[in-house]
């Protein structure tokens, strides 16, 4: 008989044949752990590569955005001074047209106009000899320039604007300065006057510090000639020195008016990533910005330190590791040594096969039992040594272990010397090699003859008493107390699902026990083995396959002739379906219990983390009870009003409450606390310093598993400095817009009165429109209603901006056509192709959309009237909120893009397209009312397109 059973040791990992295939591996691991060091230091120095040149060109770009915006900056900045010089200019002619120029009052009105440029020392008048006539210094100067680079470029060049000079000395403070001019000239193009500004470096670089350098970054103002005209950080000594043998003037600038390049710093010797940028409104005047190399490379250089030593210690353990296993080796051949004379030392029969079942070795014993010689079993398989009655079972059975690889026990007869058959009980197990491939198996084959024939004959005698058993699902068994072991009849074996042919330890049996009933078992074995009672227990346990069972087990215990207790005696009932009902409440309740448990833990987590959370959060965050009394409160709470906590907790926080905002919040907590709904408002709290601050709160509820309230949430927002701000800026736009308008509103009077008295003088002077006169008066005329025009716009303009918006659906694309056919109705001769698409809608004031169509349509058509193929296209995307005005006109250059939507910005002459450079600011301001934004693409010769973004409706 054939039985598959868990063998009583494991596999001998350290014998040949377990070795198998694998057995010379270990030693070259080593060569492995080689290998994998040279390919993942190859892989990681590409990666730390790619990382760098990544990084470097992650700087180069922030540089490039740096030296745009200095660049950006810097011409801002020039500009002022121009504009500033222009004017001052301006009011000087007038002032000289009213009179003899008075020295004190130019010197007022030049300080007048250096107002806001703080960065400009001195702005003085040069004649056309080169002597100062007038500056804005204390004190009288009268000396001449007439040698210095920024006067002589205007007398040389007579077509020159606004000049940029090189840093020179200043002749009354002796220090660095760069000098801005521009030249003043009469109708015949000769230098009247030359307007010049000293501008002070340190200004300027004042304002460059403020930007964002890194440490040794370094911000330079070129002149293209070399000279270094400004430095941040300040290099005194450096400004004015002549550095056009760098390689940014001989080799980069050459190449374009921007770029970038790596080099070490001429001054420091800093290495960095340079990148350089001609101002294109001053070509005489270049940026260079300076980012170090070792910054924009200290996060790639801490990485590959990480990296590197991940990699190093990877290494080193591959290295122990393959050491390991190379000692691993030399032991298992040591133990295969021990092995075979393990096995030439047991009493049993002990074999090995190969996978097949092939015998591979046998010790001494199998001579001693059968007198045959050990190399005549070699290479044959082992059921063929069986008895030829049992070789064919044998055969089936140890092949059907093999697919599953599971230990296998099987009786069967061997012949032994003296030609009698005895019984041998075999046991092998399986031997596999590292991938879990059968290689071999050990076994043992031990005499049972005189245990078998007992066996038979006992056989019979239990069967009758396994049929009684059955019937009352009762079985014996018997508890060894020397050995600790139990055995069973296969009744109990049946009830228990344990072996019937297989003894067990008490312990095993105890372990199967659930846990309630294992200490009363426990203590009526010790009543029994300790006191000599008789054993009477009831217990559930959970058998060997997982079924669970209800025994009720009796015993008595059996004495030696000494009185000790040898061993006990009993019998086993199955009462499972008598307790079956009692045990499923018993364990519905324990599951009920423990979910309880559960979720309170859970709830207590939640909790604890909400207070981490709230605690650590930057506004007020507080929580209140159903009958609104505060029962947490957030750290910042305390920063914002003092105390410490649990102070203001319950009703105490009332008292932080402005009296005024008290019934306004009571009132609007009470009926959201019946309408069951989140609360807000705005309400002013008592700080730390004794002042009010205005806060907005918003509390939103938190129900339980019931759908009751359990308590609220909220949280407070000091809006106190933004009121200030919002309502400061509310009232200077109010102040500056009424300013805008008085003052446009005010200049009506006096130009309507000039324009009418100039058309009485026309009439006086009838038929002398020839003459100079006639020529003045027409000069005149012109002038007065292109500044009626220039103050209607900026009353238009102001009406925008102060207009109440009405906001309602507007149906863009009509009113498109409409202004479009009525300009065509103004129009008839012009051959203008328009289309407008259908279906643009938007959301806003109809009165202002109607200016900003009538603006950007207007424009299309004057800007068209050069073309002889015109065209305008109105479309847009309704669902991104964006549309637009294309035409084919006369375009403009990016470069000026933005000036587009400036006040009085004209991109165009005058005597070329007229206009007041009112609309397209208008247009601005209309949209950036509707919270939009407008925009602008063109170019000079093909036309522009004009870009505004609208709410839509939903």
């Amino acid at each position: 008989m054939l039985r598959r059973k868990t063998a009583d040791f494991g596999p001998t990992d350290s014998t040949p044949m377990l070795a198998g295939p694998g057995r010379d591996r270990p030693p070259r691991i080593l060569w492995g752990v080689a290998a994998f060091a040279l390919v993942t230091a190859g892989m990681l120095a590409m990666t730390l590569a790619w990382f760098r040149t990544e990084a470097l060109r992650s700087g180069g770009e922030l540089t490039q955005a740096l030296a745009h915006v200095i660049a950006e900056q810097t011409t801002r900045s020039l500009g002022a001074v121009d504009v500033r010089m222009q004017l001052a200019a301006h009011e000087l002619r007038e002032m000289e047209a009213a009179g003899p120029l008075d020295e004190e009052r130019v010197r007022e009105r030049l300080r007048h106009s250096l107002e806001g440029v703080p960065f400009v020392r001195n702005l003085w008048v040069v004649d056309p000899k080169g002597t100062i006539l007038f500056w804005s210094m204390a004190g009288h100067a009268d000396f001449s320039v007439a040698d210095r680079e920024y006067f002589r470029a205007h007398v040389d060049h007579p077509q020159s604007g606004f000049y940029v000079g090189r840093v020179v000395r200043s002749r009354v403070t002796r220090e660095g300065i760069m000098v801005v001019s521009r030249a003043v000239r009469g109708p015949d193009g000769r230098v009247q006057r030359v307007m010049a500004a000293a501008i002070e470096p340190p200004h300027i670089q004042a304002e460059w510090r403020e930007l964002d350098l890194a440490t040794n970054g370094v911000i330079a103002l070129f002149h293209t000639s070399g000279q270094a005209m400004m430095r941040s950080p300040p290099m005194p000594q450096a400004l004015g020195l002549d550095f056009s043998n760098l390689p940014l003037f001989t080799h980069y600038l050459p190449s374009g008016p921007a770029g970038s390049f790596r080099n070490h710093g001429v001054l420091d010797g800093v290495e960095r990533l340079y990148a350089w940028r001609v101002l294109p409104a001053y070509p005489e005047l270049v940026v260079l910005a300076g980012s170090p190399v070792a910054q924009l490379l200290a996060d790639w250089r801490r990485f590959a330190w990480l990296t590197g030593g991940l990699w190093s210690l990877a290494v080193l353990a591959a290295t122990i590791l393959g050491r390991q296993l190379q000692r691993q080796a030399q032991r298992r051949r040591r133990m295969e040594r021990r092995f075979g004379e393990l096995a030439q030392a047991m009493p049993q029969i002990v074999f090995i096969t190969n996978a097949a079942g092939t015998v591979e070795f046998v010790n001494e014993r199998w001579f001693e039992a059968t007198g045959r010689p050990v190399a005549s079993v070699l290479g044959a398989p082992w059921e063929e040594l069986a008895h030829p009655e049992d070789s064919r079972r044998v055969a089936q059975e140890r092949a059907a272990g093999v697919p599953e690889g599971q230990p296998v026990q099987v009786e069967m007869r061997l012949r032994y010397r003296d030609g009698s058959d005895r019984w041998q009980l075999v046991r092998a197990v399986p031997n596999r090699n590292e991938h879990g491939e059968l290689v071999s198996w050990y076994g043992t084959a031990t005499d049972v003859h005189d245990l078998k024939v007992a066996q038979e004959q006992l056989q019979r005698q239990a069967d009758i008493l396994r049929m009684t058993a059955n019937l009352a699902r009762l079985g014996s068994w018997t508890f060894d107390v020397a050995s600790r072991t139990l055995s069973w009849s296969d009744e109990a074996a049946a009830i228990l699902d344990f072996p019937p042919d297989r003894r067990a330890g008490l312990d095993e049996l105890i372990a199967g026990l659930d846990e309630r009933d294992r200490g009363p078992f426990e203590a009526a074995v010790r009543r029994t083995l300790e006191d000599g009672l008789p054993f009477d227990a009831e217990f559930r346990m959970t058998t060997p396959r997982g079924r669970r069972v209800y025994v009720h087990s009796v015993g008595r215990p059996v004495r030696d002739a000494a009185g000790a207790v040898v061993r006990v005696e009993g019998a086993t009932q199955d009462i499972a379906p008598l307790m079956d009902l009692v045990e499923q409440v018993r364990e519905l309740n324990a599951t009920l219990e423990q979910r309880i448990e559960q979720r309170t833990r859970e709830l207590q987590q939640q909790e604890a983390l909400f207070r981490t959370l709230a605690s650590e959060a930057p506004l007020p965050i507080w929580t209140v009870d159903p009958q609104g009394h505060l029962t947490f409160i957030s750290r910042a709470w305390y920063d914002l009003v003092g105390g410490a906590p649990p102070e203001w907790l319950g009703d105490d926080w009332q008292k932080l409450v402005h009296p005024d905002d008290m019934a306004a919040s009571t009132q609007e907590w009470a009926r959201c606390r019946r309408e069951g709904r989140a609360f807000r408002g705005t309400r002013r709290i008592r700080a730390r310093d004794g002042t009010y601050h205005t806060t907005t709160y918003q509390a939103s509820p938190v129900r339980g598993d019931d759908g009751r309230i359990a308590f609220w949430v909220g949280v407070d927002t000091d809006i106190t400095d933004l009121m200030a701000q919002e309502t400061a800026l509310r009232l200077a736009n109010e102040q500056l817009e009424a300013y805008s308008y008085s003052v446009s509103h005010d200049l009506q009077s006096p130009l309507q009165r000039i324009g009418a008295f100039a058309q009485l003088l026309q009439q006086e002077l009838a038929g002398q429109e020839g003459t100079r006169a006639g020529h003045f008066l027409r000069r005149i005329r012109a002038n007065v209603e292109e500044m009626v025009q220039l103050v209607q716009g900026l009353l238009s303009l102001a009406r925008v901006t102060q207009a109440e918006l009405v906001r309602g659906r507007i149906d863009l694309s009509s009113l498109a056509t409409e202004i479009l056919q009525r300009l065509k109705a103004d129009a008839p001769d012009r051959q203008v192709h328009w289309q407008v698409e259908p279906g643009l809608h938007v959301t806003g004031d109809v009165r202002l959309m109607r200016s900003v169509m009538e603006n950007l349509l207007g424009n299309a058509w004057k800007f068209t009237s050069g073309t002889p193929e015109a065209r305008i296209v109105v479309g847009g995307c309704v669902a991104r909120g964006e549309f637009f005005v294309r035409d084919n006109g006369a375009g403009f250059d990016m470069a000026h893009a933005g000036k587009l939507f400036g006040p009085f910005q004209r991109l165009h002459r005058q005597d070329e397209f007229p206009g007041t450079g009112i609309g397209l600011a208008t247009v601005a301001r209309a949209i950036a009312r509707h919270g939009g934004r407008v925009w602008g693409e063109g170019e000079p010769g093909r036309g522009a397109t004009l870009w505004f973004t609208m709410p839509v409706p939903g």
